[in-house]
């Protein structure tokens, strides 16, 4: 609590400061004689170009710490690891992961929705379509499915509509049934 106080404190005090330091530079900047309309202008430019400088630094800060949880995701989903020296590396999985990318196949992240009911998605992709294959087991992932098998998932979960554009573009929504379970039956334990 002391600190919160004290932290409070400090930042007003450090506000006055700053004002009266901007105050003194707009009196310098205006020169002598100046009318009060004069200085007052100065010294409405100066707090404006601290409060911009403030904004591009918060911008900034957020821009940084977005970078931070993106790498961070990163490792942990094992796409880069640090090197001995503190330095970031691609990792295998990151390599495979490329090549996915490079296949031209959908970014496998979508608009996670609950529902209340219990979702099925099962799917019998061909074996030649395997890249397609994998990339709905990361998509179904992704959205908080689980496993039941290989080709089986379960999940309190929305199958988002561009999903299931992006099933139709690839050509392999007739290879996959979605079904949502609105009575429990012997599924109430799931």
């Amino acid at each position: 609590m002391r600190g919160k106080i004290l932290l409070s404190a400090l930042e007003i005090l450090e506000g006055v400061v700053l004002s009266q330091v901007d105050f003194i530079e707009a009196v310098l900047t205006a020169g002598y004689g100046a009318s009060m309309g004069k200085i007052d202008y100065k010294y409405s430019k100066i707090q404006r170009e601290r409060e911009k400088a403030r904004w591009r630094e918060r911008e900034l800060e957020e821009r940084r710490k977005r970078l931070r949880n993106y790498i961070y995701q990163m490792k942990r989903d094992g796409l880069i690891e640090e090197t001995p020296k503190k330095n970031l590396k691609i990792t295998g999985k990151g390599k495979e992961k490329i090549e996915k990318l490079k296949t031209g196949l959908p970014n496998p992240y979508y608009l996670v929705q609950s529902c209340d009911n219990l979702v099925i998605a099962s799917f019998d992709i061909p074996e030649d379509l395997r890249s397609k294959r994998d990339w709905l087991r990361e998509v179904l992932r992704n959205q908080g499915f689980k496993m039941i098998h290989k080709s089986l998932w379960v999940g309190k979960r929305k199958v988002p509509e561009d999903l299931v554009n992006d099933l139709e573009r690839l050509k392999i929504l007739e290879y996959v049934e979605i079904f949502e379970v609105t009575k429990s039956g012997t599924l109430k334990k799931m």
